[in-house]
């Protein structure tokens, strides 16, 4: 079973004790009445929201990591595997949200998540990035012939802006408050792909080798071809998503995995498209960029992404 790092009424364990310790109430180990009350007057105390879960913003104002309780100094163990490259100061606004929404996204653009971000962190647009980047493969490169140079990056997640807070990352939608109540997420793909004589084209005119095309039965967003999603990315997206949906107490089952799920019978593009309801804020979940804006085809339906989605 997963560790969930939320705590609300009926819950049981060492954490709901370590909780209990916190705010100097009886230690049962039990999410009681008495405790949902206390964790009330703790929240309504420190100006939170008082509805008596302990998230992330309940957890800073205890002044609290709950992921520590169960760690020990072994590197090998927790969430070793995310790596740290922030965006700086300025660069991302430092306001305290909780969050309903994980948003899923591809770069279109080239496969380095470093360079992901030092490019968010030089240009000009403002306060623009999201939380994590995926690195991947060169759009060159023979799959079945990577160097350990060309597989660097492929997998690999860097944090670039703390949980807690938020950056802009949706563009034009009808509901601003997607943008502060979201967690994002970049996969390292250069997106929809140009075919020409047999051979395949990034927008930026980077020649993609065969191995590396994803070719759709039905055409999304106008074109057939895309830049595809690596087994390592996806595995990757995988661990974080159920990571990020333990953490924050997000429905993973919401959302775009709910309309795949609901509609089996459906070319399963069609829970990728655009929906009215869900840009105006009103679908919470795991969303993709395409379902709240019809110019976006991040992330496409790649088939084994799909099917990694099915299964949250």
């Amino acid at each position: 079973m997963r560790q969930t790092y939320v705590l609300k009424r009926g819950f049981t364990g060492e954490l709901v004790r370590a909780l209990q310790e916190l705010l100097n109430i009886a230690t049962t180990t039990v999410f009681d009445q008495n405790t949902e009350v206390a964790v009330k007057s703790f929240q309504k105390r420190k100006g939170l929201k008082d509805d008596g879960i302990v998230g992330p913003m309940t957890w800073k104002a205890l002044n609290y990591n709950p992921e520590e309780l169960n760690a020990d100094t072994d590197i090998t163990t927790g969430a070793n595997w995310i790596e740290q490259h922030r965006l700086p100061e300025g660069e991302f606004l430092k306001e305290e949200t909780s969050k309903r929404w994980i948003f899923l996204h591809h770069t279109a653009g080239r496969h380095n998540p470093e360079a992901t971000i030092d490019q968010w962190a030089k240009d000009q647009r403002g306060r623009i990035g999201t939380h994590y980047v995926i690195g991947g493969l060169p759009a060159s490169a023979d799959v079945s012939k990577l160097t350990d140079k060309q597989k660097e990056w492929d997998g690999r997640i860097l944090q670039a802006i703390d949980d807690l807070y938020w950056g802009y990352h949706l563009g034009a939608v009808k509901s601003t408050k997607m943008h502060k109540q979201s967690l994002s997420i970049e996969i390292c793909s250069a997106g929809s792909l140009t075919e020409k004589g047999g051979k395949f084209y990034t927008w930026y005119g980077e020649e993609v080798h065969s191995s590396q095309v994803a070719r759709l039965e039905t055409a999304y967003r106008g074109t057939r071809y895309y830049h595809a999603y690596s087994e390592a990315q996806i595995k990757a997206l995988n661990a974080l998503l159920l990571r990020l949906g333990d953490k924050h107490d997000i429905n993973l089952r919401s959302g775009v995995v709910e309309a795949l799920r609901q509609n089996p019978n459906d070319p399963q593009y069609k829970a990728f498209e655009f929906s009215d309801y869900a840009c105006a804020g009103n679908v919470y979940g795991v969303l993709t960029h395409g379902q709240v804006r019809k110019d976006k085809s991040d992330v496409f339906p790649q088939k084994e992404l799909i099917q990694m989605l099915i299964k949250l």
